[in-house]
């Protein structure tokens, strides 16, 4: 269902009435047909509602078409790929097995491409659900009951979704949608879904100064959009002229066991890869890390990873980053940290080199995630990715190394090729750039992309500051901080030693930022 929290129809309300965050004449028309208690006289007002509503949501209406005479039907509806026979009842008791086979009857004398829907404010039965899945190639009849309606009536944008889905249900998994039975069904089903697939591993492994492997780097800090990564594409580096694109899915997520299986349908659609980063944000501290698959873990060990801390906020911030076809993505939004673990919002947010020829793939993910809302491609106003260079030098406290393992590399050595470094611009004078404060000013640590990599089995003394790259989307910021290194005076080809800057310049700072990794049961 694709309701907000504070709209859900409560189990114990016998209306299911739905408030809407915004005035709806069609909801408010609807509570006035309650009160009229002839059925017939209640069906035939239904049934001009529902006229308006599927016209708002830019369907061609017809009322009592010929398409399947002699019989009389309600009215027809057209969009641009599908034609619908409608019926609509609004009797005292649910609609049986007889209504269903009448709706057939009408579909059989018709050419096998239109599709019947039954909008039923009493539901149906289970002879009738029954019928409907087991006689699906004799014709389909999709059914919205009082749920779905209150839904479409609150936005009749919804009708794409809805029809989407209760097509989807019937034809590929045999079963009828029905918003109150999906309902029901949804408080047994939590507990059954807090597991992931297998998601992708990084290809970059962490390493502490001590050169132990962590899952992920944690340090000081507060409530930010950003995100630090390791190769962020230029959506306007393309030859054509114009601009590039921005699309946003904002998700239906309740819950923690929701946004990972978010995550599974990302892999599942081909959406992830090798090289996501990600952060979460805490009052106090925040976390960053590589990989699919660490993400969720530092979702699902969100006890371990905020047991020390002593006055945690009652929610977290996350973002987290992916390169795609043809730009990139963030996955941003906001999860309570307590037991419920309910997700305040969540977004899907692209930006692309343009509009896809073939948008398939995108439309598969507004199937795939149920997308409450149409989705709209605009156009950037600005540039996608501003790069500049740091102003004078900028020394660098190493406190952890990203590496490129030789397997990865087809090579005969490990390669850094990122460093995680406590921040200079956390809690000093020093003040980074106008466009990074609002990053920058939140975060202990920053993680950094190396302009030279190194082999891990030689060590650099000297790491600084060089340029960095900043996207936004529409709520979150991806950062690539650039650092450049200089090579020891020695020839020592041990494990690199890190803080061997200028003794006391980090002092303050080092005792707020560590590295770790989750406290396993």
């Amino acid at each position: 269902m694709t309701v907000h929290e504070e709209d859900r129809p409560d189990a114990a309300d016998d209306d299911l009435e739905i408030e809407p965050w915004h005035e709806s004449d069609l909801l408010r028309d609807l509570a006035a047909l309650r009160a009229i208690s002839d059925a017939q006289r209640r069906g035939y007002k239904l049934e001009s509602l529902l006229e308006r509503m599927f016209r708002r949501a830019h369907y061609q209406v017809t009322h009592n078409p010929k398409m399947a005479g002699p019989r009389q039907t309600d009215f027809a509806v057209i969009s641009h790929t599908h034609r619908y026979l409608v019926e609509a009842k609004w009797w005292s008791r649910p609609a049986g097995s007889n209504v269903i086979d009448g709706i057939r009857s009408r579909l059989r004398d018709l050419d096998g491409t239109v599709v019947a829907l039954l909008f039923t404010m009493s539901g149906i039965n289970e002879r009738a659900d029954k019928r409907i899945a087991e006689l699906r190639r004799d014709g389909l009849v999709l059914v919205f009951d009082e749920v779905d309606i209150l839904v479409a009536l609150r936005d009749p944008h919804e009708l794409d979704r809805l029809l989407r889905l209760k097509h989807d249900e019937l034809v590929s998994h045999g079963r009828v949608h029905r918003g109150e039975k999906e309902r029901e069904a949804e408080g047994a089903a939590i507990g059954s879904r807090n597991g992931t697939g297998q998601l992708p591993a990084s290809r970059y492994r962490l390493l502490s100064s001590s050169g132990d492997t962590v899952p992920w780097f944690y340090g000081a800090g507060g409530f930010s959009p950003g995100v630090f990564c390791l190769d962020l594409p230029d959506v306007d580096w393309v030859p054509a002229a114009g601009s590039g694109v921005c699309l946003d899915m904002p998700v239906t997520a309740w819950s923690q066991p929701d946004l990972l299986r978010l995550l599974d349908a990302l892999n599942e659609l081909g959406w992830m890869g090798e090289r996501s980063q990600w952060s979460i944000q805490q009052h106090g501290r925040n976390w960053h890390g590589c990989g699919a698959d660490g993400f969720a873990e530092a979702l699902r060990n969100w006890e371990e990873r905020t047991s020390e801390l002593e006055d945690p906020h009652h929610s977290e911030e996350f973002v987290y980053f992916e390169v795609c076809d043809g730009g990139f993505y963030t996955v941003s939004g906001s999860i309570s940290a307590e037991e419920t673990r309910h997700v305040m919002r969540c977004n899907v947010s692209f930006q692309l080199i343009g509009i896809p020829l073939d948008p398939g793939s995108l439309q598969q993910l507004y199937r795939q995630f149920d997308v409450p809302s149409r989705g709209y491609f605009r156009p950037l106003v600005e540039r996608s990715v501003i790069r500049e260079r740091f102003v004078g030098r900028i020394p660098l406290q190493v406190l952890g190394y990203i590496i490129e393992p030789a397997d990865q590399r087809l090579d005969e050595e490990d390669w850094v090729v990122g460093v995680v470094a406590a921040n200079p611009f956390y809690g000093t004078d020093l003040q980074p750039p106008d466009d990074l404060a609002s990053d920058l000013d939140g975060s202990g640590v920053i993680v950094c992309n190396l302009r030279s990599y190194h082999p891990l089995s030689k060590p650099q003394e000297r790491y600084e500051l060089w340029s960095y790259e900043r996207a936004r989307t529409s709520d979150a910021h991806a950062l690539r901080i650039v650092a450049e290194w200089w090579e020891s005076e020695d020839d020592d080809e041990q494990r690199p030693a890190v803080g061997r800057v200028g003794a006391g310049y980090f002092s303050d700072q080092v005792r707020e930022v560590s590295v770790s990794g989750p406290l396993m049961a």
